[in-house]
Formats: structure tokens, sequence, C-alpha cells
């Protein structure tokens, strides 16, 4: 414990930093105040510094070189010789090599497992990054046990999930999206490791920008650029071009293929917190800015790829209204209202026509309320389709209805009218304007 200075101490600490100031060399004050100058200046430094609280010693230019260049060495992943790394050095270390290995394993042309190798390589970068972030904040980041001590597994440390990691690490509302999209790649890492999907890679192509961006991002704010990957990274080029039409029809087929619980997985996040479908951390999104280039030549198309936050001003409430999203899984609504006409009738033995399946669809929520504008209520019902200004309606539609309509109480809470038995001729022609 450092005693405090006395008045006396202060007033010649503050005489003797005037002289310095003034130009008189720090050995010459020495000699001329102690009567010795062998300490070559150290003994004014520590008067100054523990008196005062200046800082009297310039740093040399050769530390700051050496220093850089340890900085530049531990930047690539190593060690510099004789150094001792700190506990999270080496993690952050772990987490870019692993980053850049999914990295190279995405990008690689032959691999015929991508988002599966992906997934287990991201995760572990993920985990070792929050570990380094954690250990440098002087938080605890294993698991203890109940008297609060550190658990080990075969004499190693056992840390917290990367779930949780995360919540420690990378809390606060403006890291949802961050942690979200952690989230699904864990899943992914959970159920399809040992499943071989090849539809994945290109329906995941937004989480995974977005899960990179995430990474770099976290790595400049919290350790600085020079642990940056950018500059190792270069552009993968692309076979197919920009106006294939095949491209949009064949991401689409492939989506429809995967099973139903890995479609489950991937809109379970969006579909329960829909402030993540706008929030480029979970997905990224890509903004095209067309422009006539300067040599007059007559281009495919320039793309310009935005990061987000810097799409400008001028155009990013006209990008919103082009943005595609996607709307829940499975199916989209594909069905008329006269297919769910006879569905409900032949289920429910009640005579029922497109009149009351209109009333159906707006006191159940299919539709919006009467007088109200048309539009799509809830995707997983039905869907407005504005260019025939006509509704389409899904299977899980016709189930509600069936389940509503199957007694003569439902079936009067569900059309405002009272059941009537069935006739056996329907009439397929029968339509409101409203359908």
């Amino acid at each position: 414990m450092t005693t405090p200075a006395t008045e006396e101490q202060q007033q010649l600490a503050a005489r003797l930093f005037a002289q310095w100031q003034a130009g008189k060399p720090k050995s010459q004050i020495e000699r001329e105040e102690w009567g010795d100058g062998k300490s070559h200046g150290r003994r004014f430094d520590r008067l100054i510094s523990q008196t005062l609280g200046y800082p009297t010693v310039k740093k040399s230019k050769l530390a700051d070189q050496v220093k850089d260049l340890e900085l530049q060495v531990k930047a690539l992943g190593a060690v510099p010789v004789g150094a001792q790394p700190e506990p999270w050095e080496v993690n952050l270390s772990h987490a870019r090599r692993s980053c850049l290995a999914a990295l190279r394993v995405w990008n690689d042309p032959t691999s015929t497992f991508r988002t599966e190798a992906f997934a287990l390589l991201l995760v572990t970068a993920w985990n070792a990054l929050l570990i380094a972030l954690i250990q440098r904040r002087n938080q605890e980041w294993r698991k203890v046990d109940d008297l609060g001590q550190p658990t080990s597994h075969h004499g190693d440390d056992v840390s917290l999930d990367t779930q949780d990691l995360s919540r420690l690490a990378l809390s606060g509302s403006n890291l949802l999206g961050t942690r979200e999209n952690l989230a699904v790649w864990i899943e992914l890492r959970n159920k399809v490791a040992h499943r071989h999907l090849p539809a994945l890679d290109a329906v995941l192509i937004p989480h995974a920008q977005a899960a990179l961006l995430n990474f770099e991002r976290t790595i400049v704010e919290e350790f600085g650029l020079p642990y940056a990957l950018g500059g190792q990274l270069s552009v993968p080029l692309q076979l197919s071009g920009f106006r294939d039409p095949g491209v949009l029809a064949s991401r689409k087929r492939l989506q429809a293929s995967l099973p139903l619980d890995v479609q489950a997985l991937l809109a379970e996040p969006e579909t329960a917190n829909p402030a993540l479908l706008g929030d480029e951390t979970y997905t990224m999104r890509v903004a095209f800015i067309p422009i006539v280039p300067t040599s007059g030549r007559n281009p495919d198309v320039i793309a310009y790829f935005a990061r987000p936050g810097e799409v400008p001003d001028a155009i990013s409430e006209y990008i919103e209204h082009f943005l595609v999203l996607p709307k829940g899984i499975g199916t989209r609504p594909n069905l008329r209202p006269t297919d769910v006409v006879i569905e409900v009738q032949r289920r429910t033995s009640f005579r029922f026509d497109t009149n009351l399946h209109a009333e159906a669809a707006r006191r159940l929520g299919a539709r919006p309320k009467r007088g109200q504008p048309d539009d799509t209520v809830d995707i997983r019902l039905a869907e407005y389709i504005s260019a025939l200004k006509a509704y389409l309606y899904t299977q899980a539609w016709i189930d509600l209805l069936c389940e509503k309509c199957v007694t003569p109480e439902g079936f009067f809470e569900a059309t405002g009218k009272p059941a009537r038995a069935s006739s056996p001729v329907i009439d397929n022609n029968q339509q409101s304007p409203a359908e």
C-alpha cells in the first residue's frame, strides 16, 4: 500500500517537475537535489509519478515497434517466442482458426457435407470466442457445483453450454439477433450434424452470412481491428448468373424438400419473435442498387452489397416494399374457397357455401373483419393474392373450420347461421364477390 505524499514532498515534486519542463535534464536535477545522478532519472520519475501522478517517461519507439509486431504475430494465431499467452488469447486464436475452417468448408465447391460441417465448426468458433470474452472480463465461464467450485472432467474445466455463454457475453436487447442467429446454428448442429441434407446449403445462406458478420463485428469491437478475419478472405466466384431463371425456383424446391422438423426449426424464431424478420444480425438481407456504369456498356446487372445499417436513407424505405420474407413453414396457401367448401361439407354433413365460408373466415381470423381492406391476416390459414383479388387457403384452415363446424353449436358460432343437413348436390360454381 502506497503512503500518501506529504505536503513537503508535493512541493518538492512540483518544483523539480517545473525545472524538468523548463528543459533541465533529469540527471542534473538529481545531482543538484540529492547529490547523486547514478539512477539516470529513474529516482526523479518515481517521485513525480507517485506524488503528482504525471508520466515523465517517454515511450521508446523501439518498444512500440516490438509491441506492434507482437500484436501482428498474435493476430496470425501464433505466440512470440518467450511470451506466455493469456488464457483469453488462446481461446481467441482457437475461435479464429475454427471460423476460418468453417469458411473453407462453406466455400469449397467440392464439399458434399457443407452445412453440417459448417454448423459444427461455426458453433465451435463461437464457443471459443464467447469464453475469450468472458475470461477477459474476469467473469466465470465454467460450470460450478453446489459449493460454487468449478467442475472438471478428466482434469479439464467444464465450460457452460454455448447458449448460456451467449446470454452471459452477449447480453442486451441490441444483441438479440446475434443470440438468436447463434441459437439457430446450435440447433442445426444438434439436429442435422448426422443427416445429409444438401437442400440446407441454399436455404441457410442468409443465416450463414449474418453469422459471419456477427462473428467479425464482435471480434473487432472487443479485441481490435488487427484480429479481424476480413483481411484473410477473398470473394468467392459464382457460376450462376443473376438472371438465371432456375436459381430461385431451385431454391424453393430445395426448401420444400427439407424434413418438417428442420423447416420448423428454421421458422420457429421468426414466428416467435416477428422483430427478428427485420434484424440483419439474425438473417442477412442484401440490397441491390442498380446504377448506370460510366463505361457506357450494358451489363446484366450491377450490385452493391450494403452492410447492415449502411443502406442509403433515400432508398431504404423503397427497398422495404420489395423485401421477401419467409412466412411460417410448410406449403403456402393453395386451396380455392370452393375446395374448402366441398371438404367442409363432406366432413361435417352440414350445408356449406362460399358465403358461409367467407363469414367464417372473418370470424375465425383467416381474413380481415368486415369493412376492413383485404389483406393477409394469418399466413398459416390463408393468403390474399392481390393480383387475383382473391384468397387462397391452407389445409390447416380446413382442419380448423371442420373442428369448429362439426356440431350445430359450433357451426352457428363460426358462421352466424344455423346448421342444416347438406343435400347430395353441391353447387361448385356458387361464389360471392368477396371471395
